[in-house]
């Protein structure tokens, strides 16, 4: 069964130094396609070298806001990060969003998480959203600068979603929203990420996406292990094994949410 990595950091150490090994690993286990996530100017760099090398890959590029707080000039940082958008390998602007698990609440953070929105509009291509909070505010506030700054023309990818209940269900209401289910769903103190993704199968089962966000969130067995994009397979059997995950649904749903083709 063919599978999508709909975000994973080839652009990242340890991976980085040997990304072509691990991608060759990733194929043996089924992985079509995948899409290198930038999380700075850098590493959005590197992730549209590395897919220009390499038909089966592609990249998104962005700022992560946990870089709000480094950056002295927005505007010359969003015009930086739009010349790299501009290569035909890149498919989405992220990851992007608001983070108060690790940063306090800023108006950097808001100011160029609205500032990449308006850069994925002028070049209609969709989001990759990465919202964590210890609380709920950046995930209620992540949603009112979409009501406020997005068109939902592009598709609004929900990265490793979580959060409340009602957040999500709200989210679920975007035509065009989608949600990146994770190696973090297998862990055993996971049973909220399995209500969220029970909740996504039963009311939109075409917007459920596969992600593995490697290097990081290895799942069972693997956990507190590297990632390496091999295990994306791993995830894919646990939730079609437990939960009757239609894979060949998330294929399909991976390649309209990036507007992919691919022939097998």
């Amino acid at each position: 069964m063919p599978l999508i990595d709909t975000h994973c950091h080839y652009n990242l150490e340890p991976l980085y130094s040997n990304w072509p090994n691990h991608l060759a690993q990733a194929l043996e286990n089924g992985v079509a396609q995948s899409i290198i996530v930038g999380a700075g100017l850098r590493s959005s760099q590197k992730a549209v070298e590395i897919a220009q090398k390499e038909n089966k890959l592609y990249a998104a590029v962005g700022i992560h806001p946990e870089r709000s707080l480094k950056i002295t000039d927005l505007n010359q940082s969003l015009d930086q990060l739009e010349k790299i958008a501009q290569n035909k390998k890149v498919v989405a602007i992220g990851e992007i969003g608001l983070d108060y698990f690790h940063l306090e609440k800023s108006q950097a953070q808001k100011d160029l998480f609205i500032g990449q929105i308006s850069l994925a509009k002028r070049l209609n291509l969709p989001i990759i959203l990465h919202v964590r909070d210890k609380e709920e505010a950046a995930y209620f506030e992540t949603l009112e600068v979409l009501e406020k700054h997005w068109h939902f023309k592009k598709a609004v990818v929900f990265h490793c979603v979580s959060g409340p209940l009602k957040y999500v269900k709200k989210a679920l209401d975007y035509p065009n929203s989608y949600f990146g289910f994770d190696g973090n769903i297998t862990f055993k103190n996971a049973d909220h990420l399995r209500e969220i993704f029970q909740l996504v199968q039963k009311t939109a089962p075409h917007k459920i996406l596969l992600e593995t966000d490697a290097p990081y969130l290895a799942p069972v067995p693997w956990r507190g292990q590297l990632c390496e994009p091999k295990m994306i397979a791993q995830t894919a059997k646990y939730l079609s094994e437990n939960f009757q995950l239609d894979l060949n649904k998330v294929y399909q749903n991976s390649l309209d949410a990036f507007t992919l083709s691919y022939k097998l």
